[in-house]
């Protein structure tokens, strides 16, 4: 499933000649690991290879991975090398869409005011201000809290916690917090507040695939002539598109 009235995944540009997408932590293009293997196809100076064959790649070309569609077109000009976290992050965008409402990064209140509340994070590109003031989107009645506290930035790059310059200051891990990613399982502190970062896609992005349960890949026929330079890649599942452009040079 796909979250309704998400907005369609941004680009991925690389800058290797030889790439990998599967369920590989390194790889470039990456897909849950219940539907890919850790290499699934392999693009090699414009030749593609899986376990089913090999062949040239070639603008309009298609790989299907499960419910995946992997679409070869020509990248947009000027297109700049994506952060590598990116890959990661947009993994686990798309293993979101097959864990469904479960799969949402959420923030629990371990400890102060309302413990046990829970939150999940609204989807990319958003902000989430926690503090005690009437604008924040979560509102806690705390006297050590600023009235602006803390922004939870959920973005194509990830999840970040940034400090809003608040007069006590936020503690991530035991740690004093100005600006940093949020990992699976890590504890916010801030006022009388403990908070408890979850991300269930991050648990299970990387779960083995059982021995000939990898999906296959199917292909479908391309357009003419080679792809030299430039390919640009279409990830769709569900009622969602992704574009992942990728850039050979």
């Amino acid at each position: 499933m796909s979250e309704e009235g998400r907005a369609a995944m941004p680009a991925i540009d690389v800058a290797d000649e030889r790439f990998v997408i599967g369920s590989s932590p390194v790889a470039r293009i990456r897909l849950p690991a219940a539907v890919a293997r850790g290499e699934h196809v392999t693009i090699d100076r414009g030749t593609w290879r899986t376990a089913e064959g090999s062949g040239a790649l070639a603008a309009g070309h298609t790989f299907a991975i499960g419910s995946y569609r992997v679409r070869v077109a020509p990248a947009p000009a000027g297109a700049q090398p994506t952060p590598p976290q990116r890959t990661e992050s947009l993994a686990r965008e798309l293993l979101r869409d097959v864990l469904g409402a479960a799969g949402a990064p959420t923030l629990t209140v371990e400890r102060g005011p309302h413990a046990g509340a829970k939150r999940a994070l609204p989807p990319p590109e958003s902000a989430y201000v926690i503090g005690r003031g009437d604008d924040a989107q979560w509102i806690f009645d705390d006297p050590d809290l600023s009235k602006r506290h803390l922004e939870i930035r959920r973005t194509w790059d990830g999840v970040r916690a940034v400090d809003l310059d608040s007069k006590n200051g936020t503690k991530l891990d035991a740690l004093p917090l100005r600006d940093a990613e949020l990992r699976d399982g890590m504890v916010l502190e801030l006022g009388q507040l403990a908070l408890r970062y979850h991300d269930p896609a991050e648990r299970h992005l990387g779960e083995p695939v059982a021995s000939g349960v990898a999906e296959p890949v199917r292909t479908v026929a391309a357009g003419r002539g080679k792809l030299i330079f430039a390919v640009a890649i279409v990830v769709a599942l569900a009622a969602v598109a992704g574009l992942i452009a990728l850039v050979l040079r």
